[in-house]
C-alpha cells in the first residue's frame, strides 16, 4: 500500500510539472509529442526539464523587447539587402585563422569589437588579451562580449589589467534569471569580429586552445570561417552593437563605428540574423529551407549537429525527390551525451538513391557549420543544422551568393570527404535494436540537445 501511495505521489508531481511543459506556447507539436513521451516513459526526470526549460517564457519576453530596443538603436537593424563589394576569404586551419585574426588586430587603428560564445582564458586566450592590451595603450577602443554558459572557462581576473587599461568586457546573458531556474536554453552564439569597420571575421571559431588542435580528446579540430573586407561588415557591425547595448544595459554613439568606406571587392552576400531578439521567425532556418526547395543540383552540409525540424526534413526529402544530390557530413566523435544518436537518427531517415550521409574521421572533431548549393550559394556562418540553433540560439550567417566562394566552399568539402566513411543505408536498416533504441530516446530529447 505505502508503495502504491509513493508510486502515486511522484507521478502526481510530474504530472503537475508534465502539464506546464506541454503546453508552453514556444513548443510546436512535434515538441509537445516528444516531451509528451518523454515524461510518461522517464517521469522521474520530467522536474529536470521543467527546471531547464522553466525561465525559457520569461526570457524569450525579455529578448524579444531587447528587438525594439535595438531598432531605436539602429533603425535598419534587420536589414537583408545585398552587399556587392567585399573581399572573402575562408579558413580551415585553427592556426591559419587565428594568425591572420592576430595580424589584423596588430593594425587595427581605431576599435576592435569581438563577440564570442566560448572565450576562454587559456593559452590562445591569454594571447589574445595580451594584444588588445597593447591596442588599448595604442588607444584603440576595444569591446569584448561573450556568452556565460559557453566561457566557463574564463577567469575575469585575466581581464585585470585589460580592463584597467579601459577595455570592456561583458557577458551577454546570466545563467540565470531567478533563483534556481537556470538559462541555458537563450545563449549568444554568434562569433564575430569586427576591425575599424572594414574587416570582420565570421564562423565557428571560438577562443579556445582546442580550436587550434590541442585538446588530445577532441583531436584535430576541423572548422571555418569566413574573412569580410568590404560593406557588409557593416552590417555585421550593427548586430554587434545592438547585443553590445543590451548587455552593457546602456546606449552609446554608434554612428562613429558605422562609418561607411568605398570598398574595391566584387563578392555579393547578406547577412541574416536569428534569435529571439530578432523575431518570432526562425529566419537562418526559412532561408536554409527556401533555398532547398529551389535545389537544382546538390546540396551539401557539413555540421557537428543534424537534428531538423519537420519542415527542414520535408524539404531535404522533397529535394532527393526532385533528384537533388544531397551530401551531408557529421562527426563521428561526439562532444555531447547522444548527440550522434541523433545525428544518426535524423540523417540516418534521409539516406537513399540521391542522399548521401558521411562521418567525419574519429581522430579529428568536425564543428564547420557549411551550406553549398547548387554552384551558387555558400553559407559559412555560426547557426548548427540543429532543432537548438533554429528555435533557441542567437545566431548570425553570411549568405554568399558567388561563384568563385562557392565552388572554393565545394572544393573544401570534397577534400574533406576523401578521410571519411559512409554511412550507408545498409548499416542504418541492419543497425542493431540497441542501436535504435538509442537513437529513438534521442530524439526524445532532441529540442535539447
Amino acid at each position: 500500500m505505502l508503495l502504491i501511495l509513493i508510486i502515486f505521489m511522484i507521478y502526481s508531481i510530474n504530472f503537475f510539472f508534465a502539464i506546464n511543459l506541454i503546453f508552453r506556447r514556444n513548443y510546436n507539436l512535434l515538441n509537445m509529442s516528444y516531451v509528451l513521451i518523454a515524461c510518461i516513459l522517464f517521469p522521474f526526470l520530467t522536474p529536470l526539464i521543467f527546471l531547464i526549460t522553466a525561465n525559457d517564457d520569461g526570457i524569450r519576453k525579455i529578448l524579444n523587447k531587447k528587438h525594439g530596443k535595438d531598432l531605436e538603436l539602429i533603425k535598419d537593424i534587420n536589414d537583408t539587402s545585398f552587399y556587392k563589394k567585399n573581399q572573402i576569404d575562408m579558413f580551415t586551419n585553427g592556426k591559419i585563422f587565428f594568425d591572420d585574426l592576430f595580424k589584423e588586430i596588430e593594425n587595427a587603428k581605431d576599435f576592435i569589437h569581438l563577440n564570442f560564445f566560448i572565450f576562454n582564458t587559456n593559452n590562445i586566450g591569454k594571447k589574445l588579451i595580451k594584444l588588445l592590451e597593447t591596442k588599448l595603450k595604442q588607444n584603440v577602443e576595444v569591446k569584448v562580449l561573450y556568452d556565460r554558459l559557453g566561457s566557463l572557462g574564463l577567469k575575469k581576473k585575466d581581464f585585470n589589467e585589460y580592463k584597467k587599461l579601459g577595455g570592456e568586457l561583458y557577458q551577454f546573458t546570466p545563467l540565470y534569471y531567478k533563483p534556481f531556474f537556470l538559462n541555458i536554453n537563450y545563449r549568444n552564439h554568434r562569433k564575430i569580429v569586427i576591425i575599424d569597420n572594414k574587416v570582420s571575421y565570421i564562423g565557428g571559431f571560438n577562443v579556445s586552445d582546442e580550436y587550434l588542435s590541442r585538446d588530445e580528446k577532441m583531436g584535430l579540430w576541423v572548422d571555418c570561417n569566413l574573412k569580410i573586407i568590404g560593406d557588409a561588415t557593416n552590417e555585421i557591425n550593427k548586430r554587434f552593437l545592438c547585443d553590445f547595448c543590451y548587455a552593457a544595459q546602456r546606449k552609446i554613439a554608434v554612428n562613429k563605428y558605422l562609418t561607411k568606406e568605398a570598398f574595391s571587392g566584387n563578392k555579393k552576400l547578406n547577412i541574416i540574423s536569428s534569435g529571439a531578439d530578432i523575431n518570432k521567425i526562425n529566419t537562418i532556418e526559412s532561408q536554409f529551407i527556401k533555398l532547398v526547395y529551389n535545389a537544382k543540383d546538390y546540396i551539401y552540409f557539413q555540421t557537428p549537429y543534424f537534428v531538423l525540424s519537420d519542415a527542414f526534413m520535408h524539404a531535404l526529402k522533397d529535394a532527393s525527390q526532385r533528384n537533388v544530390k544531397i551530401k551531408i557530413m557529421i562527426p563521428s566523435r561526439k562532444d555531447h551525451i547522444f548527440v550522434k544518436s541523433a545525428n544518426k537518427a535524423y540523417t540516418g531517415s534521409l539516406i537513399d538513391q540521391n542522399t548521401e550521409v558521411y562521418f567525419f574521421p574519429k581522430d579529428g572533431f568536425l564543428h564547420s557549420k557549411v551550406f553549398i548549393c547548387d554552384d551558387f550559394v555558400a553559407s559559412i556562418g555560426t547557426c548548427n543544422f540543429d532543432i537548438r540553433s533554429f528555435k533557441y540560439s542567437l545566431e548570425i550567417n553570411p549568405f554568399v551568393y558567388d561563384q568563385e566562394i562557392t565552388l572554393k566552399a565545394k572544393d573544401m568539402f570534397l577534400r574533406h570527404l576523401e578521410y571519411c566513411s559512409q554511412y550507408t543505408l545498409e548499416m542504418y536498416q541492419n543497425r542493431s535494436i540497441f542501436t535504435r533504441i538509442k537513437e529513438d530516446m534521442s530524439k526524445l530529447f532532441s529540442t535539447l540537445l
